[in-house]
């Protein structure tokens, strides 16, 4: 039998929401070494592909020095890819615990696991050509998945309007080497076809590289900083004694750098005078150093800048498409990983001159 005082019970206490699943711890220790990759790409790019084969030859009495350096650079280059690989893997696997749509979830583990499979195949043996025209297909439509779902995060949007840019740069690419490769009766004009597709692959990169350009002097809320300045400087310096090495008289460093820009340039060429094509090969590693060294950039974007500009126009290159596939999944984990973004704001409020650019990267993060 209750009584009045045991009829008038508490009220019972609101039951507390279940907390949000955090992203998995895994993704942010592996977006920490995503920077550090992408310089040591950067490096492997311009004495692996572009300054190490070109010292061969170059002056007399060189051919030793030559060849250590040559060999230095096939070293990095192999280095590179083994720690490709592992980054792709780490990062693949981060990407299938991740919060992440369905396709993009799948679509980034089928593109990990293709592209590595062709890389390890091209260490030991020459890989076929439409094989690597697939690779190359692949990792551009992983980008382009990624930056479709990057582009809801406002503070890693340029680097997905970049991944858009590229990846539809390298699609371009790929038709083009597809049109090479086609044996019909009339060569000239599909040679024709194929330098226009690659034509408008090189506007595209030009396009991604402004971005870069722009997004890395935003840091600083001014049209221009010291690091994109500088990058651009060297960049038309390398073009102006890169155009004067093709002379009979010219010095061993324009010709060195004539031969490092005949690595670099696009093939099949595009129909863009040789001024243009030069100055955007060198450009992109420059722009790669200067992404790198702002040091208000939240670390894992930078370095996905840096790989983006890496891979530019070469996805049917193993290591470009390693590189592109980087970029791309440290992107669409980066847009979610918030202790980097906090952790560049704090970076970014001891740098008074630099601190009102990074602010802005706070405003419309993704709630955890």
């Amino acid at each position: 039998m209750s009584t009045e005082g045991e009829s008038t019970e508490a009220p019972e206490a609101p039951r507390a929401a279940p907390p949000a699943r955090p992203e998995p711890k895994a993704s942010s220790g592996v977006l920490a070494f995503v920077r550090p990759l992408a310089a040591f790409g950067v490096l492997a790019m311009l004495l692996g592909r572009a300054f190490g084969p070109s010292v061969r030859g170059l002056v007399v009495g060189l051919g030793r020095t030559g060849d250590l350096l040559e060999l230095a650079g096939a070293a990095m280059s192999y280095f590179f890819l083994i720690l490709a690989i592992v980054g792709v893997l780490s990062l693949g696997l981060s990407a299938l615990q991740a919060r992440l749509p369905a396709v993009v979830r799948f679509g980034a583990v089928f593109a990990s696991g293709l592209v590595v499979l062709v890389a390890l195949l091209g260490a030991v043996s020459r890989v076929p050509d439409p094989s690597l025209v697939l690779v190359g297909g692949v990792a551009c439509a992983l980008a382009l998945l990624a930056a479709w779902d990057t582009m809801r995060t406002p503070f890693a949007r340029a680097t997905a309007v970049m991944l858009g840019l590229l990846g539809l740069g390298g699609l371009a690419r790929v038709a083009s080497v597809l049109l090479v490769m086609r044996d019909v009766a009339a060569p000239e004009s599909l040679a024709r076809i194929a330098r226009g597709v690659s034509t408008v692959g090189l506007l595209l990169d030009g396009a991604a590289m402004a971005v870069a350009v722009g997004f890395v002097a935003s840091r600083g809320k001014k049209l221009t900083s010291p690091a994109t300045l500088a990058a651009l400087a060297v960049a038309l310096f390398a073009t102006r004694q890169a155009l004067a090495g093709t002379s009979d008289e010219a010095a061993a460093v324009s010709v060195l750098l004539a031969r490092a820009a005949k690595n670099l340039v696009l093939r099949p060429e595009p129909f863009a005078s040789p001024a243009i094509a030069t100055f955007v090969a060198f450009a992109a590693p420059a722009v790669a150093v200067a992404a790198l060294a702002t040091r208000t950039l939240t670390p894992a974007l930078s370095g996905a800048i840096a790989l983006l500009l890496v891979a530019r126009g070469a996805p049917d290159v193993p290591l470009c498409a390693l590189a592109l596939v980087l970029a791309s999944l440290a992107t669409v984990l980066a847009s979610r990983d918030h202790r980097g973004l906090w952790a560049a704001i704090t970076r970014a409020e001891s740098t008074p001159e630099e601190g009102p650019g990074a602010s802005g990267d706070a405003k419309g993060a993704r709630p955890s």
